[in-house]
């Protein structure tokens, strides 16, 4: 008897020191429509990325740091939205004005295509307002680095000397520096520079000096030809901008000044003989007009203007 009891007694000792199982919770009726949701997203997701094979490309060289699927998920939810905001929109004015709904309903899918393509070429358009800026002060970078090299100092020296005060180009420098600092070679960080950048005179700068690195000349001697190149087409680039903004000027006094002060006087004036009553809102949408093509005129100068420091 002593041993049976001795033998329960252990029993209980070892269930109270063995951990408890914690019960698993049963998985729901939702858990598995929503398993397919998700899996349904990613795969729609995964189709569209595969059919922009250079995204994650242009991902990089815009220096969004983001993943391509995450990217491709907000500009689907966001042309989704801007689709529905559209599309009640028209359903409303169409109602208001008797015109089809279904039209509007067929409308749909091309304002969806058109805001998802117009999100995805918002990674173009920062690519290339990235090189506008890169391209800003390479020549005055690259000026700095040939009067480095020059001076005896080594090509890292030269390039730690411009990792700063010229704006973007310096951001594209340090970049360099940091991946030869980690241990990278110098070639292979100016070759991913080259690559990863659509700035054209920047571009020139990294290739010249690859191609000395590359072939062992003396990278002062090709540096300061290929600048000497790019001074000479900002020059000429600077004059093709006098020569435009010529007939731009005379369009602007004709368009912007002469017709609208005119224009204003003589319909005022004609407005007395016909019996028109020129009332607030008139002046208003004249007043819009004349903004519109002040805009306009601004907008062609500011785009027509070369893309540097002089």
């Amino acid at each position: 008897m002593e041993g049976v009891e001795k033998k329960e007694s252990m029993k209980q000792i070892l269930e109270k020191m063995a951990p408890k199982r914690k019960e698993l919770p049963k998985p729901t009726a939702q858990a598995a429509p929503q398993k397919v949701r998700i899996a349904w997203g990613r795969r729609t997701v995964g189709v569209v990325v595969k059919q922009f094979p250079d995204l994650p490309r242009k991902l990089e060289m815009a220096d969004m740091e983001i993943d391509p699927r995450d990217f491709v998920a907000r500009t689907l939810l966001n042309a989704i939205i801007m689709m529905i905001l559209f599309t009640v929109v028209l359903a409303i004015l169409a109602s208001s004005l008797k015109f089809p709904l279904f039209l509007v309903v067929l409308l749909s899918p091309i304002l969806f295509f058109a805001f998802f393509m117009m999100g995805m070429g918002a990674v173009d358009v920062r690519v290339s307002q990235k090189a506008r800026e890169v391209d800003r002060d390479a020549l005055f970078a690259g000026r700095d680095i040939l009067i480095a090299l020059k001076s005896g100092a080594p090509l890292f020296n030269a390039l730690v000397g411009v990792r700063k005060d010229y704006g973007a180009t310096s951001k594209e420098f340090k970049k360099i520096i940091e991946k030869i600092d980690s241990g990278i070679s110098a070639e292979i960080a100016l070759q991913q520079a080259y690559e990863n950048n659509k700035a054209t005179s920047f571009r020139r700068v990294i290739l010249q000096i690859l191609m000395s690195l590359r072939s062992g000349s003396d990278i002062a001697t090709g540096l300061e030809t290929a600048l000497n190149q790019i001074s000479q087409e900002q020059v000429i680039e600077i004059k093709r901008y006098g020569q435009k903004l010529n007939p731009i000027a005379m369009f602007y006094m004709l368009f912007a000044i002469i017709l609208p002060s005119l224009g204003v006087a003589i319909g005022v004036i004609l407005s007395s003989f016909i019996s028109v009553d020129v009332d607030f809102g008139m002046l208003l949408s004249v007043l819009v007009g004349l903004a519109l093509v002040q805009y306009t005129f601004l907008t062609i100068i500011k785009s027509s203007r070369p893309n540097f420091d002089i």
